[in-house]
């Protein structure tokens, strides 16, 4: 239907073209004298342009796009970068290129850098780059390259998009968080997960002989005085924190920070060699167990940068996927920590030692009443709130931990 309207349009122009050209020449067959004949081969050349323009063939043109870096922290810097290449030296003279976003918040954010007027002339490619600051998180679609050609005076105008999709997806912003450990715990003779036990090198418990690959910090120096063989500390096996976090994605409200506070505190913990799991809570529940490698981060920060908030209404299911065997902290980041929507969680698990609320607020306006009977409500259940503002994130571990 699109294309059927373009040819229409495009047609309708190129006839009022030659409708202008044979007016013209009617006008100085009748007429006659210098004055008419002048007027006509004066418009004879823009006239013929515009027909030659008419029969060029856009297809001839194409778009190659390079995004600099497809991955960044919101508040980073995106360049882009635009080829266009043509092989028919066809005489262009005003072409309008523009690149497009799906998404109209960031096209209006890219205005008028999104947009350029070229005077292409003969030459057979043209190069062009735009810088967008400060991007917002999210995924970001580029869907293709808008490309119009026109004559002098506007008569003929053609139209052509060229598909190019890409992606730039920006993490939320990450900040160093100081982290102490919320409650260690030692095995007493229970069962350790696999993915939870690392060495206490605070914790000698004696001497072995020497292997390749032991670290030069394990030897035992004293020893080796002595016997003149290296011999190597065993430690206690420590069972690492466990740790799940919650992440309250309902309402607009403190979105951003309550997404950069789970993701600077995911990032430390792994960090530190918790046992850690991640649950991101609203109208649908999306569940990450046992957070121990990079990758299973990286799915994560791609989950938190594609999240966008959710109904104001509570989950359909806690079926969750996700239980603490040996015991563990719950930690809720929420903006909002109604005591309705944390119970179906609380509920939902079994063995929980702790349950931590961190509240995000805005330290520039005061907290709501409201605000303070949820926060006061859920102390007289046993839970520890800390609330914090964005300039104390960094805290937000060792505040819990006091």
């Amino acid at each position: 239907m699109k294309q059927g309207f373009q040819f229409l349009n495009a047609s309708s122009r190129f006839l009022f073209v030659l409708l202008l050209l044979a007016a013209t020449y009617v006008f100085a067959m009748f007429q006659g004298g210098k004055v008419s004949w002048s007027i006509f081969y004066i418009l004879l050349p823009f006239v013929l342009y515009s027909c030659l323009l008419f029969f060029y063939p856009l297809r001839d043109l194409t778009a190659k796009r390079q995004i600099i870096s497809r991955t960044l922290e919101r508040g980073g810097k995106l360049e882009v970068k635009l080829l266009i290449q043509r092989t028919i030296p066809f005489p262009l003279l005003y072409t309008i290129v523009s690149d497009k976003w799906e998404d109209p918040s960031i096209a209006k954010l890219v205005g008028e850098r999104g947009k350029r007027l070229f005077l292409f002339g003969f030459r057979k490619e043209i190069e062009w780059s735009y810088t967008i600051e400060d991007m917002p998180r999210g995924e970001h679609i580029l869907r293709g390259v808008d490309m119009e050609v026109s004559d002098f005076f506007g008569w003929i105008r053609k139209t052509r998009r060229i598909e190019i999709k890409d992606v730039v997806l920006v993490f939320p912003k990450t900040r160093d968080i100081h982290y102490t450990p919320i409650q260690v715990q030692y095995d007493q003779g229970a069962l350790a997960s696999p993915f939870s036990l690392v060495k206490d090198t605070t914790m000698a418990t004696g001497v072995r002989d020497y292997q390749s690959g032991d670290r030069v910090t394990w030897i035992h120096w004293k020893s080796f005085a002595r016997t003149q063989t290296l011999m190597t500390k065993e430690f206690e096996d420590r069972q690492s924190e466990e740790l799940l976090f919650v992440l309250d994605t309902r309402k607009p409200d403190l979105f951003e920070e309550r997404i950069e506070l789970a993701a600077s505190s995911l990032k430390e913990a792994t960090a530190e060699q918790a046992s850690v799991s991640f649950i991101s809570a609203g109208e649908k529940i999306h569940s990450y167990p046992f957070i121990q490698s990079a990758d299973q981060y990286r799915n994560v920060l791609i989950h938190l940068a594609k999240l966008k908030p959710q109904a104001d209404v509570l989950p359909e299911s806690m079926e969750h996927g996700i239980s603490m065997p040996n015991g563990g902290s719950l930690i809720f980041i929420s903006s909002d920590p109604d005591w309705s929507f944390i119970q179906p969680l609380v509920m939902s698990l079994q063995n929980v030692q702790t349950i931590i609320c961190l509240a995000v607020v805005d330290r520039d306006r005061p907290m709501s009443e409201k605000m303070l009977d949820q926060v006061h409500y859920l102390r007289t259940k046993g839970i520890t709130v800390h609330i914090l503002g964005k300039a104390e994130f960094a805290t937000a571990f060792r505040e819990v931990a006091s």
